[in-house]
């Protein structure tokens, strides 16, 4: 159970170090989008990523609270009640992921199928495709087009064999220049990567609503940088949008965490176009401004995070120390104890001592044999001459029961084909 609220602690601490990181985002974001920082926010919303889904301040403050002196010692010890609840939220946790993900494995069947569907494009327009790539500094071949009769509109999907695919009907070159940019914008963007991860942080995250809005921000924001950086290659924004809109007239929306699409929906489509108008009559921002926003929104993010981890540790402390079940126990005292050292020769027997024992009492012995190697018997031995004993090589420990009040010695048997010497104690409770 202990490694239950383990792991149930690492992932509410890294849904509490993205959400924390997210928070600072978006409140500085805010200040730094209206003075044309894109450069660094859109890194940095990839970089969160990165903290939803490793357990980085888990591991921190699980190394730091294996120093005693710290939290009290307790930092994720178990109590009865942590327990119980750290059980529970492992079940409902557990539900939940596996809801998502059938219904991600769903969607990425569904994608596999329009996938699979596709057929190649004419000469002319992989010619074209080709001299695109080209400008973009994109390997010939590293991405595929073709086309689909099961897409709506212009898309490129595919991890580790990325393709656009097109919607099988007729376009002019100055649709297609502006389409296969979108594109190939997108898959240098590594976006496809950040839109998995992004699936991948809400499977695990679902009952965190930060979650659930730092995915809506992926959405968003894959399309802001790439309108950003295709509109500065195709260098008319203009006709750019406009071809855009006019894709839209030609199909719905679509929305996937599995590719990326020249639009989403009317309403975003509106609110690109917007941005993009703010940026342009921005000016571009210096590389000393740039440097500055940048420590200054790490900094900030860095300091909110080391204080909302310190203070879970010492939530964690308090809860532990108001659920803790300590049960006092009486002390066993024995009723004697005396030490023993006895030599024996090779091939003999030795009795040492006298001792008393009632009808109940435990006699148990305890020590080493030097030096070690062969067996030596080691026990006890009543008035009677009955023995009762353990064969050891080393070190010995063993409990005999007292079945009848008598007097008692310790008996030592040496077949062991060397001298050697019995140190230990004797205990009587």
């Amino acid at each position: 159970m202990g490694w239950t609220i383990k792991i149930i602690a690492a992932l509410l601490l890294t849904e509490l170090t993205g959400s924390t990181l997210l928070v600072c985002w978006y409140a500085i974001g805010r200040f730094l989008d209206k003075r044309g920082y894109l450069n660094i926010l859109y890194p940095f919303l990839k970089l969160i990523a990165i903290f939803f889904l490793l357990p980085v301040s888990f591991l921190i403050l699980w190394i730091a609270g294996r120093n005693r002196s710290s939290w009290g010692g307790v930092l994720f010890w178990p109590t009865p009640a942590i327990s119980t609840w750290a059980k529970a939220a492992a079940v409902i946790w557990g539900i939940g992921f596996l809801a998502m993900l059938a219904y991600r494995a769903a969607e990425a069947v569904r994608a596999r199928l329009r996938v699979n569907s596709h057929i190649r494009c004419d000469r002319v327009r992989q010619e074209l495709f080709e001299q695109i790539c080209r400008e973009a500094k994109v390997p010939i071949g590293q991405v595929r087009l073709c086309e689909s009769y099961q897409v709506p509109v212009p898309m490129i999907m595919g991890l580790f064999h990325p393709v656009i695919l097109l919607p099988v009907e007729e376009y002019t070159k100055p649709e297609l220049r502006v389409i296969l940019t979108h594109e190939l914008v997108h898959y240098r963007h590594r976006d496809l990567w950040l839109k998995a991860a992004a699936s991948l942080i809400l499977m695990i995250g679902w009952f965190n609503p930060f979650v659930w809005f730092y995915c809506s921000l992926v959405e968003r924001w894959t399309e802001y940088a790439c309108d950003y950086t295709a509109c500065e290659t195709i260098g008319d924004t203009k006709e750019y949008f406009e071809i855009i809109l006019k894709m839209t007239r030609k199909a719905g929306s679509i929305r996937s965490y599995l590719s990326a699409s020249l639009f989403e929906s009317t309403h975003e489509l509106v609110r690109r176009v917007s941005r993009m108008a703010e940026y342009q009559k921005l000016e571009k921002p210096r590389r000393s401004g740039t440097i500055r926003a940048c420590l200054a929104l790490l900094f900030i993010s860095f300091v909110s995070v080391t204080a909302v981890s310190l203070q879970t540790a010492a939530v964690y402390q308090k809860l532990h120390d108001q659920t803790a079940s300590l049960q006092k126990e009486s002390e066993t005292q024995p009723s004697w104890f005396t030490s023993i050292s006895v030599k024996a020769p090779d091939q003999t027997w030795v009795s040492s001592g006298l001792f008393s024992a009632e009808k109940g009492q435990s006699i148990l012995i305890n020590g080493s044999i030097q030096p070690s190697g062969g067996p030596v018997k080691i026990g006890i031995s009543n008035s009677n001459g009955e023995m009762r004993y353990i064969e050891a090589s080393s070190d010995y420990l063993q409990e005999f029961q007292i079945t009848e009040s008598d007097t008692y010695s310790f008996i030592v048997q040496n077949s062991s084909g060397t001298d050697v010497q019995i140190v230990g104690y004797i205990w009587c409770w």
